[in-house]
């Protein structure tokens, strides 16, 4: 029997990851995907927590879209529970391994498969809670199958939000306390100890589910006595009264220190969470609207968005008849949830699918529908039990069946017509719900949110909000439900948000990844053949059940890792991600042939984001740090202190700027790192661009060498060399950092730029920067004349230039005079900067 149950079980997760895959879309949604995702690969690539990726979504629209806080060094945190982020990071190092065997495949797009395996999980958990209950095997497939693909799960186990392991954790917690409470084992405690800290380290706010959780075990064990002393021990032993409770409180306990820690780290305070509370986010908003707004109204209402819930609330009282504590425990919840997020001040969860915040009592709304799956399945199996039927082992030893399952429900006195009813209406609203999931997953839902931001406009006079939802019945047909068909009328391919489909190219061409549908359909094909012939089996549970042999339970296994293997694989070919070997895909590939531990990332590129997530894990062999940020970061004062540290802990920064023109005056971070850094590189990369700079790491402890050497021009012009800062060992593939002070004798009109040359023993130049002066922000003609000014540059040391000693030149040239030099008194037309030797890199 546990055999049996255990292949079934194996199916569902492996079905339903495989329908997950098939029907992920491969990039994000929304900014709170980005934010936990950030997380994730700070953690998993340099243990770290922040998510200085995105700096940028601290400065957008409105205060409800920022995302994160500044901690007290200017660093980006996110302000949402960390236990999803924490939890992903085995997921991405998986992917990550194979990145290191030179397997190409996208980091991103691989991890955004996580929730599918989360949500699977918790449709075979929901399973074994409906056994727990004392439902068949049979009951518990189908509503396993039910929450994973006619609920909102479904949607959410396809984005990288929270909800869906707030789902299983507290689902985890109900299933430990339910097993506790019928086998009085303490582990039982224990795992709904886990279950209750997982949930509490993803939503603080779940501490409210958690007690009333706890509070109703407690009151069932006071009640009832459940709890029975275990096997020679006396019934009044304390320890064994105690043990329970200490295996429950102790991961919780746990998990409220680490978060109070995670939040010290980065705020120095332990119950600061990086909400922005005074800003007006909270419990703001008045109860009865979004109520409204969650349960009914055509824009997230729970009920248009999951009609299956509808029949949930139909068999909630015949549920109730049979399991009076478990259904107040399951009111008890929803009552509190719904109004903890009616009062939420976005209590539509921003640019999400329905009620995104309802999603963790998705589970707990399908199990009252065992009440009506149960007669279906129970007249076929007990005429399997019939003819099975076997006598009793001389013995007296019980039967396998009888030592493992729970008793069943007594028999279903209501009226025949009000069980066909209420059967019938199962079934019709679960083919609508999974119609409305099917339909959320094939097409992108933010294409219609921002097209009803055209029709609801954003009122500014409240920023935190933005775009009013639609809530009146009167805007019924606007609602986001029929709003996905309306996308597919106006184009399915254009529109489409499944990771193997999309149009591309203009004219639009459809582009389908053959590959990855065609793997995909035959393990679907396959699994629900594994899955009928279970159903089968589970319908005679006393058969012996050798026929199922270990490589059937092995392809069942394997059938959604070689679907999860092919479209990873795959789908890297999207356009979102950048073509290979081109744009910022190029320049990733060339920071990563060169890159050393001591660089790191800044861009300013905030629409391109995910480039680098997604390929620069598997290009780069080192892991370096990486901070996102917008045109105007610099004008805050936390961005400035960033930079201040990164130019005192790193010796280069690779800089990359989108569809930005070189010295553009929006762009601060450009304008700071021509102030504090050397730039060596300014290479263009389609609407990219690449700029390398050393920072003056490697000049500390160098004393400046006077040169005092005037250069002349044929125009009058004359700018006095008077000393140079640079080191005398530069690495193999590294800038060097050139500090040059000179002084301009006399106001000049020609605007004259600077070269800075590397040469070999023989005087041939090896590497060299042409710039203007002040890294071409200011021309020689707007210079003041008589002050000690400086020019920083740097000059990239080629990577396979051997060891030795070279030397460093600087000069001026006027391009307007046909690039003719300025030259010193003695006659050379630049200035002897000094020696340097160069050593290959440790």
């Amino acid at each position: 029997m546990q055999r049996t149950r255990t292949f079934g079980l194996l199916v569902l997760m492996a079905l339903l990851v495989t329908v997950y895959t098939l029907t992920n879309s491969s990039r994000f949604h929304i900014i709170d995907e980005v934010s936990l995702f950030a997380v994730t690969e700070s953690q998993a690539l340099r243990g770290a927590i922040d998510t200085n990726a995105i700096a940028w979504t601290q400065w957008v629209n409105s205060p409800g879209e920022v995302l994160g806080a500044f901690g007290p060094e200017g660093d980006v945190y996110s302000k949402k529970g960390p236990a999803p982020a924490f939890l992903a990071v085995p997921w991405y190092l998986l992917f990550h391994i194979f990145t290191e065997f030179n397997i190409s495949l996208g980091q991103l797009q691989a991890t955004l498969l996580w929730n599918g395996v989360v949500t699977a999980v918790t449709a075979a958990l929901l399973w074994l809670t409906a056994r727990r209950l004392g439902y068949s095997d049979r009951t518990g497939m189908a509503l396993g199958l039910l929450f994973g693909l006619a609920t909102i799960a479904w949607p959410y186990a396809n984005q990288f939000f929270g909800e869906p392991l707030s789902a299983l954790s507290l689902l985890t917690l109900f299933y430990g306390l339910l097993t506790w409470r019928r086998s009085g084992d303490w582990w039982w405690m224990a795992l709904a100890g886990v279950g209750a800290g997982v949930a509490l380290a993803t939503v603080a706010a779940h501490a409210v589910l958690i007690l009333i959780l706890v509070g109703w075990a407690a009151l069932d064990w006071w009640l009832h006595r459940r709890l029975a002393p275990s096997e020679g021990m006396p019934k009044n032993n304390i320890l064994q009264r105690l043990a329970p409770a200490a295996a429950l409180a102790a991961p919780i306990l746990l998990a409220a220190a680490l978060l109070m820690l995670y939040n010290f780290v980065r705020f120095g305070n332990p119950f600061d969470t990086g909400y922005h509370f005074d800003a007006g986010e909270g419990f703001t908003n008045p109860l009865l609207s979004g109520l409204w707004g969650l349960l009914l109204s055509p824009y997230r209402g729970v009920f248009w968005h999951t009609p299956l819930f509808i029949a949930s609330l139909a068999a909630f009282v015949p549920f109730a008849q049979r399991h009076r504590s478990e259904a107040a425990l399951i009111a008890l919840l929803s009552v509190a949830l719904v109004t903890m997020y009616s009062l939420w001040w976005m209590w539509w969860g921003g640019f999400a699918w329905g009620p995104r915040f309802l999603t963790p009592l998705t589970p707990f709304w399908v199990l009252p529908l065992a009440i009506v799956i149960e007669p279906l399945t129970r007249q076929s199996t007990s005429l399997a039990k019939k003819k099975q039927a076997r006598p009793m082992h001389p013995s007296g030893a019980q039967s396998e069946i009888a030592s493992t399952l729970e008793e069943p429900p007594e028999a279903d006195k209501r009226p025949s017509s009000m069980r066909s009813a209420l059967v019938w209406l199962t079934v019709v609203l679960a083919l609508f719900s999974f119609i409305v999931q099917l339909a959320a997953v094939s097409v992108n839902f933010v294409n219609y949110e921002i097209q009803l931001r055209s029709l609801y406009p954003t009122d500014w006079n409240d920023p935190l909000r933005y775009g009013p939802p639609a809530q009146s019945l009167t805007d019924f047909f606007n609602s986001p439900v029929f709003g996905q068909f309306k996308l597919m009328a106006q184009g399915f391919v254009v529109n489409s948000d499944l990771g193997w489909l999309w149009a591309e190219g203009e004219p639009p061409q459809t582009v389908v990844l053959w590959l990855v549908l065609l793997i995909g359909g035959a393990a679907v094909i396959t699994l629900t053949g594994f899955l009928a012939v279970w159903w089968r089996m589970a319908a005679a549970p006393q058969r012996p059940t050798d026929s199922i042999a270990a490589p059937t339970f092995a392809l069942v296994v394997l059938a959604p890792a070689l679907v999860i293997a092919t479209w990873a694989g795959e789908v890297g070919r999207q356009p979102h991600y950048g073509r290979k070997d081109v744009g910022y895909r190029a320049i990733i590939r060339d920071i990563c042939r060169t890159v050393s531990p001591t660089d790191v990332f800044v861009n300013v590129a905030p629409n391109s984001y995910q480039i680098p997530m997604n390929w620069m894990p598997g290009e780069c062999k080192i892991d370096i740090p990486t901070y996102g940020y917008a045109l105007d970061s610099l004008r805050h004062p936390e961005t400035e202190r960033v930079m201040t540290r990164l130019s005192q802990q790193h010796d280069r920064i690779w800089f990359v700027t989108s569809g930005v023109q070189p010295n553009d005056p929006d762009n601060t971070l450009e304008r700071w790192l021509a102030d504090h850094a050397f730039k060596a590189i300014d290479t263009w990369y389609e609407d990219y661009r690449l700029v390398q700079y050393a920072t003056g790491v490697r000049l500390g402890g160098v004393e400046e060498r006077p040169i005092n050497q005037a250069l002349l021009g044929r125009r009058a012009e004359q700018v006095t060399i008077l000393s140079v800062r640079s080191p005398s060992v530069a690495l193999a593939g590294k800038p060097i950092p050139i500090e040059i002070r000179y002084r301009l004798e006399a106001p000049t009109d020609q605007n004259l730029r600077w070269f800075v040359q590397l040469l070999s023993g023989q005087n041939i130049p090896l590497a060299l920067l042409d710039t203007g002066p002040d890294d071409n922000y200011t021309v020689f003609s707007a210079l003041p004349a008589g002050e000690n000014l400086i020019e920083r540059a740097g000059v990239l040391v080629p990577e396979n230039m051997p060891e030795g000693d070279y030397s460093l030149i600087a000069g001026l040239y006027n391009p307007d005079d046909e690039g003719a030099r300025l030259v010193t008194i003695d006659g050379p037309d630049f200035v002897l900067l000094g020696a340097v030797r160069v050593v290959r890199q440790p």
